[in-house]
Parts: structure tokens; C-alpha cells; sequence
């Protein structure tokens, strides 16, 4: 005879498995010091990394002034950071002056780095980052500009908004009159150098959005500031899955791309590409999703990269196997997950789950005699993203 199979708290949703991403493989401050006489000198670069310069003149100069090139031992090839606007940002009443250069695709071996301004500067400063994981093609993603900001003890960097893309690097770049001491509190930007007094800093996102650095000022001033954004090496939009069309909106577009889909698992008139409900699916499911998508508050419900792992005690009743059931309701009514054949151990790992939903299981013991009731039931809520 069947006992009622019991489910002990051991239900655990596996983490995201995340592919290599924007790492920082090191962060060097140089001066305050002459411009171009004494040159950076930097850790060993490596192959294929981005090299970024942020660069401080003054306080007191002529706001004229302008970098003219940036030259290092091995021969990379360095450009202003330049989108809609170049990264040039000026603070008319404290006389300084701040710019961002890069250079892709790094040759490994530099480690010595001059920057020439149009003009020698006595009291100038640097930082040089270099990364690994980003684009070696076209890097450059966004760029913003402050010029001559008011007073401020909390002064706010230039804010970027980063494009379609998860994964960037964000680096921001500060020239006060004050002092600055570090970031403000709270803020998401790593603290890299305060040289000259200025604030220089980085943020490696996981998201699309708005970024900004803020430092923390004493006495209050005023305040220039640059700021740049780079892609990550094969970055690719990172439109929502429900986003058909992917004109960057969840819409009735989407909803009847959907509807025209021919239901079922794999047919070819579902896009290869699609992937709402697993690659390449087309049910009824998906259009369910980009149905709800469509409405406030816009939330595309996927299949994910995360994953449930389900574990229960044994069967009292010798030689059993185990089918386990799920639902999206509590309490059912529940579809069978293994179909094709039972459970012969006392595991399951389940990697047909949506981001954001949340998922109850029961499991029943099986043999040829017949089928157990269900265990009790067991929870597990999914991450999003």
C-alpha cells in the first residue's frame, strides 16, 4: 500500500548562470603633474581590452585649452570619447578643464602614457582604466556633458543614458573647486582616484538606463563633469522577448504578431528567434504573455535561465518511482512534468520555469500497482529578470 509521499523544505531555485561580462583588470591615477612633459606610467596592458583615459586640467587655466593627442610605448591608437557631443566638459568659473579618450583593442604591453594638451598645464591629472569584455569595434556608446555647474557640496556627474544593451561600463569624471572626498553615499559608482582633488569613477551595469556619479564636495563649488558609456564585447539589444517587432515597445503589434503564430511547439511559422516560452515555441502561452506584456505594468514573463530542484523523502513502499506534477495555482489543478517516464530517484530539476512566476509542485509515488496520492504541496517563486 501507498504512503503520502512528503516534500521536506530542501526546494531550492538554482541561480542565473551569467556569461563572461565587462570585467575592470586594473585602475592607475597619475599626477597631479605636467602635461605632456612627465608621462603616466600604467600597469602592463593587455590584448584586446579598452583603454580609457580621463583627463583634469587645472584649476585656473584657460578653458580653451584642448587635449591633442594621447600617445602610449606600444603604439594604441587613442580618440576623444565623441557621440552626439564629445567628452569635453569646461567649469568656467573654477578654470578646469575635463575630457574622456579611449582606445579599442588594445596591444598588450603599454605601459607609459603621454597626453598632450594644446597648451602645457602645471597642474594636471589622470586616471587610466583599462577592461576586459568589451566591444573591440565600435565601443563607444553614450556620452554626456556638465558645464560650469552652480555651487553644489554633493555635486551630480553627467548622466548617461545607456542604449539597449545589459551589460556596460560607465565612467564619469568630475572637476570641482572644492575637494572632493568620495562618492556620495548611496551612489552606485565605485570610487576610483580623487586626485587634484577631482573625482574620477566607474560603474559596470547590468541594466539598460540612466546613470549618474555623485561625489561628495567640501566647501561647496563649482563643477564640471564627463561621462562615457561602453558596449560589451558581441553586445546585442536586449529588447524584451515579448517585443516582437523589437521596435522597442510591447504593443498591439506584438499582440497580433502572436495571434498570427500557428500554435504548437516548434512549427515553422513561429520565428527561431522568438523566445517567450522557450526557443523557438509558439503556444498559446506566448500569446498570453505578450497579451499581458502589452498592459500596464508591462512586465514580459519569460522562460529563464533559472531553474527549481526539487527533492523529497523516500517512499515507505520498496521499488517505486515518482511522477511530479506543477501548477501556477496553489492547490491545482496540476499538469504532469514527466511524461515520458517517472522519476527513479528523489530529485527533479525543473528549467521549463518563467521569470517572476511563481510555481507549486506535488509529487506522487508510482509502481504497477497503481498511483499515491499527492505529497504535500511545495512553493517555489522565481526570480526576475
Amino acid at each position: 500500500m501507498f504512503k503520502r509521499l512528503l516534500i521536506p523544505a530542501v526546494l531550492a531555485v538554482a541561480p542565473v548562470i551569467v556569461s563572461a561580462q565587462i570585467a575592470l583588470v586594473h585602475t592607475t591615477s597619475c599626477g597631479p603633474q605636467t602635461f605632456p612633459t612627465s608621462p603616466c606610467s600604467i600597469s602592463s596592458t593587455g590584448s584586446g581590452n579598452l583603454i580609457v583615459v580621463g583627463i583634469q586640467l587645472g584649476k585656473g587655466i584657460s578653458t580653451s585649452t584642448t587635449i591633442a593627442t594621447i600617445t602610449d610605448n606600444v603604439g594604441n591608437a587613442y580618440e576623444e570619447a565623441t557621440a552626439a557631443t564629445s567628452a569635453r566638459s569646461v567649469d568656467s568659473a573654477g578654470g578646469s578643464v575635463v575630457d574622456i579618450w579611449y582606445a579599442r583593442n588594445s596591444q598588450p604591453g603599454a605601459t607609459t602614457l603621454t597626453i598632450t594638451p594644446s597648451a602645457t598645464i602645471s597642474s594636471a591629472s589622470a586616471v587610466v582604466w583599462e577592461f576586459s569584455g568589451v566591444n573591440t569595434t565600435a565601443p563607444l556608446d553614450q556620452v554626456g556633458v556638465l558645464n560650469s555647474q552652480s555651487a553644489s557640496t554633493n555635486p551630480t556627474g553627467a548622466s548617461v543614458t545607456t542604449s539597449n544593451y545589459a551589460n556596460e561600463v560607465v565612467i564619469s569624471v568630475a572637476a570641482v573647486s572644492g575637494t572632493i572626498s568620495g562618492i556620495y553615499s548611496g551612489n552606485a559608482f565605485s570610487n576610483d582616484s580623487t586626485a587634484n582633488n577631482g573625482g574620477w569613477a566607474h560603474l559596470i551595469s547590468n541594466l539598460a538606463g540612466a546613470y549618474a556619479a555623485q561625489w561628495s564636495q567640501s566647501p561647496s563649488g563649482t563643477f564640471s563633469s564627463s561621462t562615457a558609456s561602453f558596449f560589451a564585447a558581441n553586445a546585442t539589444p536586449a529588447f524584451s522577448a515579448c517585443d516582437l517587432n523589437k521596435d522597442g515597445a510591447v504593443n498591439v503589434i506584438d499582440v497580433q504578431l502572436a495571434v498570427n503564430m500557428t500554435p504548437g511547439v516548434n512549427t515553422l511559422a513561429c520565428s527561431p528567434t522568438i523566445n517567450v516560452a522557450g526557443l523557438g515555441v509558439c503556444s498559446n502561452l506566448v500569446v498570453q504573455q505578450i497579451e499581458a506584456a502589452a498592459l500596464p505594468p508591462n512586465v514580459c514573463t519569460t522562460a529563464s535561465s533559472h531553474s527549481v530542484l526539487l527533492s523529497w523523502a523516500a517512499s515507505s513502499t520498496a521499488g517505486v518511482n515518482y511522477n511530479v506534477y506543477r501548477s501556477t495555482t496553489s492547490g491545482g489543478p496540476y499538469t504532469k512534468l514527466t511524461t515520458v517516464t517517472p522519476v527513479a530517484g528523489l530529485s527533479y530539476i525543473d528549467g521549463t520555469v518563467f521569470s517572476g512566476q511563481t510555481y507549486y509542485y506535488v509529487v506522487t509515488a508510482i509502481n504497477s500497482s497503481g498511483e499515491s496520492a499527492n505529497s504535500a504541496q511545495a512553493t517555489a517563486a522565481v526570480p526576475f529578470p
